[in-house]
């Protein structure tokens, strides 16, 4: 079994439960018993440990510990913290289920095999809405999600998340119930100090702080759009917006690592601080929301305050703010733009139609949350850390790292910040092309000009479907009215949303992925005309590539300029037909970018 420490800093705590830490066998092992209760010869540990790391045994051991373990918010009945998460968690994995239905009603082909997964997942997310105090209900949410979104997710950075959660989840699993959920604590305080570490160093990036491109100026101006905020225009110094996000995303990895106090004041403080930045990016008004991202965030902090949680809500039935969020719901899109025609809703993408309950939910847990962690009353979060949760944290290190090794950056958690790495003009402040060593992405194509479906719809600018009066923010406070994604392959249900071209840039692995299957069919028509380009590495450090003994170009090189490639006209090229291997077409993916300047970009 791998090696377990609990981290805990209250004597009192280590004191009144050290009749059920062992000095010999299981405790050097950090092994709990099966049923409780101390080892028979067993001494009891010092008092002094409780400053150290002590056996998870102080806060998950004994009969004896009862009353410690209930103030932490551990309990055998299910009736706890990690019975809330549940609850939670089957409301958030629903999306799925509404994702599903959709995609059902759109398919002519492999209708049932859709429809299992639907039915597949419907089940998970009802077993625990139900049955939330059930373990058995989250290892069936969990264990059925993981599957279905590897397989039917589309390549984004929440499906990533949602999956890297169930496992945390599944990873943790123990038949105890209250080491379980410590365990869970220590799985998710880690994948959220890694989540939070990799976006806030993809935002230490040039065109992150200019006002004009800025995603968190456009947000803010999304914000600000709406009805009851719309005050605050010349009272919020967007300035400062920037610096706060980074801030924040680089400060809670430390927060979240903080020793605990007895009151469980660092996990406290950073439940509030996150629940604060999470809540206003959610409510901006479709298609700019990114409230799904918000949703899967908020089930989290649950891990961080499970004290307050049980002690308030533990034996709540969840299931009952469902109907009233969705009556809510009704009345939203009113209140928050009033200036909509009767009927008309903002159009949302992803395609939901829940974005108006997604916001309110939003609400109710943010507050709930922000509530507990203030006014829930002291109690420390009981964490039991394992190898197994150091390697998920490192592993979504790996997955955010990506860009900078030049294998992929979508998805690669670097949505929403302003980073460009391709092509060898990086606006990182700190990494340039170092330890891109493959040169995939400074291998690039500029598509001209294409009616090739698969690359025409390769970026949709969603910014000229926003309500006439988030376009009136924006240009109130000067923050471009440009919001580009890279949909997934036929996804786009829309035609294009700007009526003059755009060029772009994208790496030629990426046209060739788009490009070589549609060449193998005799149907497939169309032509793209296109420059390709070999740039030369932007480095920061020059001294590791010669002391690898690595060459750059001495300038960017034009492999081929403006040729014309036309799908089954007699045009061959071996290069951009042949057919990526399927490791390849898996690992390397890529937004479009654009060369001069670097957008708000998902």
């Amino acid at each position: 079994m791998a090696t377990a420490t609990t981290t805990t800093t209250t004597s009192s705590f280590a004191v009144s439960s050290s009749s059920a830490l062992s000095s010999s066998g299981a405790a050097g092992r950090g092994e709990l018993r099966s049923r409780g209760g101390p080892h028979r010869g067993a001494s009891p540990a010092p008092a002094a440990a409780s400053k150290k790391d002590v056996n998870d045994e102080t806060f998950v051991g004994s009969a004896a510990s009862a009353l410690e373990m209930e103030k932490s918010g551990l309990t055998e009945d299910g009736k706890d913290a990690l019975g809330v998460f549940t609850a939670l968690w089957a409301q958030v994995m629903s999306l799925q289920v509404v994702k599903l239905y959709v995609a059902t009603q759109k398919l002519t082909g492999n209708r049932p095999i859709a429809f299992a997964w639907l039915m597949l997942m419907s089940f998970g997310c009802c077993a625990a809405a139900l049955f939330p105090h059930r373990s058995e209900a989250l290892l069936a949410l969990c264990g059925i999600s993981v599957p279905v979104l590897f397989f039917t997710g589309s390549q984004s950075n929440h499906v990533f998340m949602e999956m890297a959660v169930c496992i945390a989840i599944l990873g943790s699993f123990s038949r105890r119930r209250s080491r379980w959920q410590a365990k869970c604590t220590s799985a998710v305080r880690l994948f959220l100090v890694a989540l939070y570490f990799v976006t806030g160093v993809h935002k230490l990036n040039a065109d992150w702080h200019e006002a004009e491109w800025s995603c968190c100026n456009h947000m803010l101006g999304g914000i600000l759009a709406l009805k009851p905020l719309r005050f605050l225009t010349e009272l919020v110094p967007l300035s400062l917006g920037p610096t706060f996000t980074a801030v924040t995303e680089l400060g809670l990895p430390f927060l979240l690592l903080a020793p605990q106090h007895v009151t469980g004041r660092t996990f406290r403080v950073a439940t509030v601080w996150a629940s604060a930045f999470h809540l206003p990016i959610c409510m901006m008004l479709p298609p700019m929301s990114v409230y799904p991202f918000s949703l899967l965030m908020a089930p989290l902090y649950v891990f961080m305050v499970p004290a307050q949680i049980t002690r308030w809500i533990g034996r709540a039935n969840l299931l009952l703010m469902v109907p009233v969020i969705l009556l809510a719901a009704k009345s939203w899109p009113k209140l928050m733009a009033p200036e909509l025609p009767d009927g008309e809703e903002p159009y949302e993408y992803p395609p939901y139609g829940c974005w108006a309950a997604g916001v309110i939910w939003c609400i109710v847990a943010y507050a709930g949350l922000i509530f507990m962690a203030i006014f829930g009353g002291e109690g420390a979060a009981p964490v039991v850390n394992t190898r197994f949760s150091r390697l998920l944290a490192f592993g979504v290190l790996g997955f955010g790292s990506l860009p900078y090794l030049g294998v992929r950056n979508y998805p690669a958690l670097a949505m929403f910040s302003n980073l460009r790495t391709e092509a060898g003009r990086g606006n990182h402040l700190v990494l340039g092309d170092d330890f891109d060593f493959l040169g995939w992405q400074r291998d690039y194509v500029t598509i001209h000009e294409t009616d090739i479906p698969a690359l025409a719809l390769a970026q949709v600018d969603l910014a000229p479907l926003y309500t006439p009066q988030t376009q009136t923010s924006l240009k109130t406070i000067t923050a471009a009215a440009e919001f580009w994604l890279t949909p997934p392959l036929e996804a786009w249900s829309k035609n294009y949303t700007r009526l003059v071209w755009r060029e772009y840039s994208m790496p030629f692995m990426e046209l060739r992925r788009r490009i070589a299957p549609l060449a193998q069919n005799p149907n497939s028509t169309g032509f793209v005309r296109y420059t390709r380009t070999l740039a030369k590495a932007n480095l920061k450090f020059p001294a590791l590539w010669s002391w690898l003994g690595k060459k750059n170009l001495e300038n960017d090189v034009v492999i081929r300029d403006n040729v014309i490639y036309a799908l089954n006209k007699g045009d061959h090229d071996e290069e951009l037909e042949e057919v990526l291997p399927w490791w390849q077409a898996r690992l390397g993916r890529w937004r479009t970018f654009d060369v001069g300047y670097s957008p708000c970009r998902h």
